[in-house]
């Protein structure tokens, strides 16, 4: 057993000051009724199905779900634009859901699309169901409220040379000397502000996103004033960022709260171990 006595519940802080120090309570002192309490509370965080409100492994089936629907609507885009050597289309939408309930007539429609075709690599993993929502148009609606400025600004931005000589060359062009500016600074004024990033750190990171793709998320369409807008109403673009980078790196983060949240659950579990206590 670890040592119980170097456990400690932290309260959440009282306001928004990142320099205000949590409040801190040894678990061991606690009675068995505070920490049935935390118990419950990190639980919630795990589990909770309200849907504003989610508990963090309910944010990751979440995630997992708009990932199928993203390589399902680029998947549609991809069968709508193949077209015979004289430029007929080889399929409508009517035609390859035709198609798609002949073969799903014959196989789980949990298949892949590489189990029933050739494709591409990029749409091997589709699955059948998604690809017939898509053809209907019915995939849904992109929730992106996680995904807000602090989050994407948080990845970093991977500033390409041709970016790089962009900026030097509007400087030029507006008469000014680029090696008079530091990084920071052309970061601040052709990047960060254009895109309405503010008291935001963007550091640089060549696994971030490129300034286009930084871009492409903070463009996302809204609905009725909410964060989230129809698959079909991103753009290509937008579709291969959060596959390839966003919804993964939101992805990670999550997990990584899962696992805190659990770790804390078995030192609650240890605790009452310890001290005889029942926890429900």
């Amino acid at each position: 057993m670890n040592n119980i006595h170097s456990y400690v519940w932290r309260d959440a802080r009282l306001s928004n000051n990142r320099d205000e120090k949590q409040l801190e309570t040894k678990m061991v002192d606690m009675s068995q009724d505070q920490l049935q309490f935390i118990y419950n509370h990190c639980k919630e965080m795990l589990y909770n199905t309200d849907v504003k409100n989610p508990g963090r492994l309910i944010v990751i089936e979440a995630i997992n779900e708009q990932l199928e629907c993203c390589r399902a609507e680029l998947a549609y885009r991809y069968f709508m634009s193949l077209t015979s050597a004289d430029g007929v289309p080889l399929y409508s939408t009517d035609s390859l859901m035709t198609d798609l309930r002949n073969i799903t007539g014959q196989v789980d429609e949990n298949y892949s699309l590489k189990d029933v075709m050739e494709v591409p690599a990029e749409y091997h993993h589709v699955k059948l169901k998604y690809l017939k929502l898509a053809c209907r148009d019915a995939l849904g609606r992109f929730d992106h409220s996680k995904i807000s400025k602090a989050f994407i600004s948080k990845m970093g931005l991977y500033l390409t040379q041709e970016q790089s000589n962009e900026i030097d060359n509007d400087l030029r062009s507006h008469g000014l000397n680029p090696d008079k500016f530091t990084l920071q600074q052309k970061i601040e004024n052709h990047i960060k502000i254009p895109l309405g990033i503010y008291n935001i750190d963007l550091k640089i990171n060549p696994k971030g996103l490129t300034e286009s793709e930084l871009r492409d998320m903070m463009n996302m369409k809204h609905y009725k004033g909410r964060n989230a807008c129809k698959y079909s109403d991103l753009s290509s673009s937008q579709l291969r960022t959060l596959l390839s980078k966003v919804l993964y790196a939101l992805e990670e983060r999550t997990r990584y709260q899962v696992n805190k949240w659990k770790e804390i659950m078995y030192q609650i579990e240890e605790v009452a171990k310890y001290n005889k206590f029942k926890l429900n």
